[in-house]
């Protein structure tokens, strides 16, 4: 199976908002490490600042963490239900 840039980038953009869905949020750095991501600075900044757009992370300025919103905890089930799916239906 080839994956493609197209599905490395919606990965890497599903697992921001579930590395940040954490008691207290967590900083940029943290978030890199749990999501695993391998993604340039920049780029990984064009990520933060696209989901934050969307809703589905906010930055906590006095904290200086992310935390996933209640948009982005929807947005990951959602997530996680299409691909249960998908994956039963593969069977």
């Amino acid at each position: 199976m080839v994956i493609n840039q197209s599905t490395n980038r919606a990965n890497e953009l599903v697992m921001i908002p579930k590395a940040a869905n954490v008691s207290g949020g967590m900083t940029l750095v943290r978030i890199r490490e749990n999501a695993h991501l391998i993604t340039p600075s920049q780029k990984l900044k064009e990520y933060m600042s696209g989901l934050e757009e969307k809703g589905l992370i906010a930055f906590q300025k006095g904290e200086q963490v992310y935390r996933t919103t209640y948009k982005g905890m929807h947005f990951l089930q959602t997530y996680n239900y299409t691909i249960g799916l998908m994956n039963r239906v593969e069977k």
